[in-house]
């Protein structure tokens, strides 16, 4: 039995509640999956300042970690991962990341599906930082704060239906969700629109699971090397 650690870095116990439902659905076998928030970080994430705020309360988790095989970060921006990927004793992974990785598995040109207006150059620059900018078709933006949708499946569902179309137009193959906040709706786009959807909580969660299956571990040599 493998034992997985999910970290929701916000304080947003509704967010946390939707990771949970999105990871039971998946029904996987032989491994145990926690999920946790933080208590001092901002309900969402919509900035560096946040994501900052946030990561500091990780890494004091991370660095106490025991118990656990592997650890999922649990916000779209990766807030801190890299630091994380230095100190913690297991592989850790962020759902960002994961889902960059699948994408270029499942089409060529992707596109993601962001929240506020500030999302898109931090996405824009995220995307580059991790190597897959010739592969990005658009980024899209719901041009609202992530508490607006948080709590209306019906808005949020609306909102991402027009901007995937808007995306595919772009000649996106593949949607991303750009937040964790859209959790479970990956489905219903994907019922009708003709288009590959990837939300990252599941991307992170299978790709974890492949990592400690497999018996992989993240490189402790160049630049996750801890000092």
């Amino acid at each position: 039995m493998k034992k997985v650690l999910i970290i929701n870095p916000n304080s947003s116990e509704k967010m946390t509640k939707d990771i949970k439902e999105t990871v039971d659905k998946l029904n996987l076998e032989n491994i145990e999956i926690t999920v946790i928030n933080m208590k001092k970080a901002p309900t969402v994430l919509e900035s560096f300042t946040d994501y900052t705020k946030a990561s500091c309360e990780v890494i004091e988790i991370v660095e106490g970690l025991s118990g656990y095989d592997g650890v999922l970060l649990a916000c779209f921006g990766d807030p801190g991962l890299f630091a994380l990927k230095e100190i913690c004793p297991v592989p850790i992974i962020g759902v960002g990341e994961a889902a960059f990785s699948l994408a270029q598995l499942l089409g060529y040109k992707f596109s993601v599906i962001a929240a506020s207006t500030k999302a898109k150059p931090m996405m824009d620059q995220m995307v580059f930082s991790y190597g897959v900018g010739d592969r990005l078709a658009s980024i899209e933006t719901l041009n609202l704060p992530i508490e607006d949708f948080l709590y209306n499946e019906g808005l949020l569902l609306e909102k991402v239906v027009d901007k995937s179309k808007k995306a595919m137009d772009s000649g996106a193959e593949v949607i991303i969700f750009g937040c964790a906040g859209m959790t479970m709706l990956d489905d219903k786009l994907e019922k009708q629109l003709s288009v590959a959807v990837i939300d990252p909580i599941k991307a992170g969660v299978v790709m974890l699971v492949a990592i400690l299956t497999g018996g992989f571990h993240i490189s402790k040599s160049g630049l996750y090397e801890n000092l």
